[in-house]
């Protein structure tokens, strides 16, 4: 796996452009992380504080394994659209697990998958990664038909969150990755 650029992110996708979290974004961090529909299936809202405390997770994540869940923007107008990206999952080299958060005006516009897609070709492309793996919530039948569409299999079950919910999980092998869609 090649280790990314501190300030790496994926290029721009048809409609999204993404960058690197900033100190200063962290009224787009609580807009985000404290949307009770948002974060329905992450455990509920966060806290404005604990919004921030993601934030710097995120800046840190980008420091130490130059990957983050990178905020995006439409580039249509810049408006801020939600989060998607990568974290070291488990101790595993080269693997990394798939998130995307869209904030609520964006909902039904499939920026979800536009987002995965481009961060899914940027992980293999970019960084080589050896695998990806992502999880939804039990309940969440919008995150695992995303996921099924992005080509990802199942792999296994394990508790998640702070009441350790059992949660699907699935894999991707760059082999398998599906082409970027039009």
């Amino acid at each position: 796996m090649s280790q990314p650029a501190p300030d790496s992110h994926p290029p721009p996708s048809n409609r999204l452009a993404f960058r690197t979290w900033q100190e200063s974004d962290a009224d787009l961090a609580i807009s985000l992380w404290t949307h009770p529909e948002v974060t329905r299936f992450l455990g509920g809202p966060s806290s404005p504080q604990a919004a921030i405390d993601r934030l710097h997770l995120e800046i840190h994540r980008q420091n130490q394994f130059g990957v983050q869940y990178w905020p995006i923007f439409l580039r249509s107008n810049g408006t801020f659209a939600g989060c998607a990206g990568l974290r070291p999952f488990h101790q595993e080299p080269a693997v990394f697990e798939l998130g995307v958060h869209i904030a609520r005006p964006f909902w039904s516009e499939r920026l979800g998958e536009e987002a995965a897609r481009a961060v899914l070709d940027f992980a293999f492309a970019s960084i080589h990664a050896r695998s990806l793996t992502a999880a939804h919530a039990p309940q969440n039948h919008h995150s695992q038909a995303l996921i099924r569409r992005l080509g990802f299999h199942y792999s296994h079950h394990e508790p998640w969150g702070p009441d350790a919910i059992l949660h699907p999980f699935y894999r991707l092998e760059p082999s398998a990755t599906p082409p970027t869609a039009p």
